[in-house]
């Protein structure tokens, strides 16, 4: 099962995750790993809806239910108790569940979750656990798995091409303001690049594309310090920056011109 969830699902995921996508686009084996990568300290508002979907997975209903950590409330003697608290709607939304895993309104059973490995141990509380909430159902098991994976690389060759339009690109736009503006001393390139962008925030930017100064900023690096060129991959996209020696330092064009017209 893990094979078959490529770059795009775990895209879409981590996209639900940050707000980025709505989580009521996620496919089954999708809201399997939305449930297992959920902060809860956000709340649960998904879930509201989520446990509500007939092809929501068994086995997701039920790592959803031990998420929300149900043996906590077997400490109460009643639901008065448990009204009382600031738990009360994790408590509903716990019996909700239940219900509707015990009456067999989720009929799909791909992906198994076992609660005994996962959750419970020999000082569990379990006496307000249905019975049916505690075993394993069929299917196959689909742990958590990494949605965000990073990573430094060498550019391949088309990925130089495009850095070196980006600064030659920069190098027009500095000439706009600064028609004599020849790339040569990196220390005065930086100074002028700082200028640029104070001139740029005054005015209109149309097709300018000011974040290309970033490219000539960093090349500056790269040619000052013997930085070299990477990219950062974080497999469900990318972005190039550059590097010393020792991969310690790192600095990376999206960053550099939001600092900059944020000021220094």
């Amino acid at each position: 099962m893990q094979e078959s969830f490529n770059k795009k699902n775990k895209n879409r995921v981590l996209k639900a995750v940050n707000y980025e996508m709505s989580y009521q686009k996620l496919t089954a084996s999708e809201l399997h790993q939305f449930v297992q990568h959920w902060n809860y300290d956000d709340g649960i508002e998904p879930f509201e809806w989520v446990i509500k979907q007939k092809y929501l997975d068994k086995g997701t209903a039920l790592c959803l239910y031990w998420m929300l950590q149900p043996d906590y409330f077997c400490r109460f003697k009643n639901e008065d108790e448990i009204k009382g608290g600031g738990n009360y709607g994790h408590y509903k939304l716990i019996k909700e569940i239940e219900e509707r895993y015990c009456s067999g309104f989720y009929e799909d059973a791909n992906f198994s979750f076992d609660p005994k490995g996962e959750f419970l141990d020999e000082n569990s509380n379990l006496k307000c656990i249905p019975l049916e909430m505690l075993a394993q159902p069929e299917g196959s098991i689909f742990e958590r798995i990494d949605i965000e994976f990073a990573f430094l690389r060498n550019p391949n060759e088309k990925e130089l091409k495009t850095i070196e339009t980006k600064i030659a690109d920069a190098i027009k736009i500095i000439q706009i303001s600064n028609p004599d503006f020849v790339y040569g001393h990196t220390a005065a390139t930086i100074e002028v690049i700082i200028e640029s962008v104070e001139y740029w925030k005054t005015k209109e930017l149309g097709k300018i594309k000011i974040k290309n100064l970033s490219y000539l900023w960093m090349d500056c690096l790269h040619k000052k310090h013997n930085w070299d060129w990477i990219i950062w991959d974080w497999e469900t996209g990318n972005n190039v920056g550059v590097t010393n020696s020792t991969k310690e330092l790192t600095c990376l064009s999206d960053t550099i011109i939001n600092h900059t017209i944020d000021g220094f």
